[in-house]
C-alpha cells in the first residue's frame, strides 16, 4: 500500500514557527503536549505555567486573553506565552475550538497555576 500524500507531506521542508532557548537556571525541564477542546463559551481560567506554552489552534476559534488585551485567533494560528505570563484562553464561537497545547515546563513543577486577572 502506499500513501503519495503521506509522501509529500514529509518531503515538505518543516515550518518554524518559532525558536525558543530552554534557559538552564530553573533545573530540567519536560515537554507536555496536550489536545484540548473548548466547547462554546469555555475558557481556561485565569493561570500561569513554569515554563514556555506554545498553542496552535486546530478549529473553532479562541481568544488569548492577556494584560495587553485581547487576540483572536482561529485555526492555523499559534501563540506562545512565556513563563509566569498570567493568561486566559476562552472560545467565544459558537463552534467548539480544538488546540493543541505544547508546554516546556520544569519537571515535578505544577503544570499550571491559578492567577488573578491583571
Amino acid at each position: 500500500m502506499t500513501f503519495p500524500l503521506a509522501l509529500a507531506i514529509a518531503a515538505a521542508p518543516p515550518l518554524a514557527i518559532a525558536e525558543l532557548p530552554v534557559p538552564a537556571d530553573h533545573g530540567e525541564q519536560v515537554v507536555l503536549v496536550q489536545a484540548r477542546e473548548f466547547a462554546p463559551g469555555a475558557e481556561s481560567g485565569w493561570h500561569v505555567h513554569p515554563g514556555t506554552e506554545i498553542a496552535y489552534v486546530i478549529s473553532g476559534t479562541m481568544d488569548l486573553l492577556t494584560k495587553g488585551g485581547v487576540r483572536r485567533l482561529g485555526p492555523g494560528e499559534s501563540f506562545v506565552m512565556p513563563r509566569g505570563t498570567a493568561h486566559n484562553g476562552c472560545n467565544p464561537g459558537s463552534d467548539p475550538a480544538k488546540v493543541v497545547i505544547t508546554l516546556v515546563v520544569d519537571r515535578n513543577a505544577p503544570v499550571r497555576a491559578p492567577a488573578p486577572a491583571p
